[in-house]
């Protein structure tokens, strides 16, 4: 206990000291940071609450941090909405806990903290192109780490501290490879969004050094994803990839076509080969079954209760209060982060989330034709296509209550959206727009 709060302490100090210099040194740290999170679960330190320290301790940097110039901002119209939405949510989780309203509002809303950050320091190139970076590093670990797991067995997780049915699963004869997480959701939607993020920016700058890298480790990666056994990355990473191709290079369309024709006989082949288990574990359909029959339950709920029951009634937040709350109450897990928003706040809260995503999608896309530099391009259509990823994945994963996918998801906009003043005055039509060359289409 003495031993983790020194450490978390030691950190904040440091990102503390960091962020006066830069915050968006501090935020990238944090970025980085955030996939290892899982590797507490093998260590002696009782250190869960850092993360939320890091956030606060870069926040509480901000007022002494020097503003170098003031050419650049952040074009995003969502957070309007996101502000009105804490309110309701707020009030909602209140009626619902009362004094212990604060888990479910800190599990809904503690890291739009980070692009409030992103919002008064923007992010320039530079900024951009370090976290690019750091995210493909953390994935590489990340995915090296998930495939050095199958060749060790659980029963050597367990060794180290992981445990069976809470860290460690299995996909029928598959043990699910959860990587330097918690569990193979987080794993497996994490590579998703570094393999849409890093292609982007590889499309935008393919003779770069990182770019080469990119290429060479994307197996690492894509095996790393495919290991966790979370259908819901393969679907994700497939629309994240084909909006990635429409918006930056219709040449890249043609590429993933042809490597989707080839890849996919190969991998079914290969599961095949190895036994017509995997190969059902792969193509199964009762999860989908599943999901429809928890699907068909709840919908009367939320046709009965319009403004639904509250915020963080279900799903882990519900987990977390429950003991304080009522332990009589059978807790449902949401499989469906539509369903999860449906259920707590009802048709208006899932209509208020929509308009944030489609702002976000919308702002992001119609920045691109007015952005001359081609990294900051990528990026735009990364962030995008990774929030269209999203969209889909939380049909089937509470995909805003798995951590650090949350963090990410409101962090990549505003980081994206950072440019220059003259940009945001094409972008919103205070002034003709000059739309230069993009990538071959």
């Amino acid at each position: 206990m003495i031993g983790g709060a020194v450490v978390i302490l030691l950190i904040c100090i440091a990102l503390f000291a960091l962020s006066i210099r830069r915050p968006q040194w501090g935020v990238i740290a944090i970025a980085g940071l955030l996939p290892f999170h899982g590797l507490l679960l093998i260590t002696p330190l009782s250190m869960n609450s850092w993360k939320e320290a890091a956030v606060l301790a870069v926040l509480a940097a901000c007022p002494f941090a020097r503003r170098v110039g003031s050419h650049r901002t952040v074009v995003a119209p969502w957070i309007i909405p996101l502000i009105l939405l804490i309110p309701i949510g707020t009030v909602s989780a209140i009626a619902a806990f009362g004094v212990l309203a604060f888990f479910p509002l800190k599990i809904a809303f503690f890291y739009v903290l980070l692009p409030l950050i992103v919002m008064m320091f923007p992010f320039d190139r530079a900024d951009k192109d370090r976290l690019v970076s750091v995210l493909l590093g953390a994935g590489v670990v990340a995915a090296s780490y998930g495939i050095w797991q199958q060749f060790v067995g659980g029963a050597a997780l367990v060794d180290l501290g992981y445990e069976w049915n809470v860290h460690i699963r299995s996909a029928g004869p598959i043990m699910r490879s959860i990587g330097t997480f918690n569990q193979p959701f987080p794993f497996g939607l994490f590579l998703m969004l570094v393999i849409v993020v890093a292609t982007a920016a590889a499309l935008a700058e393919p003779h770069r050094l990182r770019s080469k890298f990119f290429v060479a480790v994307f197996p690492v990666l894509a095996a790393g994803m495919l290991l966790s056994v979370v259908r819901a990355s393969y679907i994700g990473v497939a629309v994240g990839l084909v909006a990635v191709g429409v918006l930056l290079s219709r040449r890249f369309l043609v590429r993933l076509l042809i490597t989707f024709c080839v890849a996919v006989p190969v991998v079914l082949t290969f599961a095949f080969l190895s036994g017509s288990d995997i190969l059902r574990t792969f193509v199964s359909s009762s999860s989908l079954e599943e999901r429809g029959g928890h699907w068909s339950v709840n919908i009367p709920l939320v046709l009965s209760q319009p403004f639904g029951a509250g915020l963080g009634t279900t799903g882990s937040s519900a987990a977390k209060v429950s003991e304080g709350h009522d332990p009589s109450s059978p807790l449902y897990q949401p499989d469906s982060n539509y369903m999860k928003i449906l259920l707590e706040l009802g048709p208006i809260g899932l209509a208020a989330y929509a308009l944030i995503v489609g702002l976000m999608v919308l702002t992001l896309t119609r920045m691109i034709p007015h952005t001359p530099d081609p990294l900051e391009r990528g990026l735009l259509a990364g962030g995008a296509s990774v929030a269209l990823a999203a969209c889909v994945a939380a049909f089937f994963a509470t995909y805003l209550e798995i951590f650090p996918l949350d963090a990410y998801f409101w962090l990549l906009p505003a980081v994206a959206a950072s440019t220059s003043r003259k940009v945001r005055d094409r972008v919103t039509g205070r002034q003709p727009a000059s739309r230069p060359r993009i990538l071959e289409r």
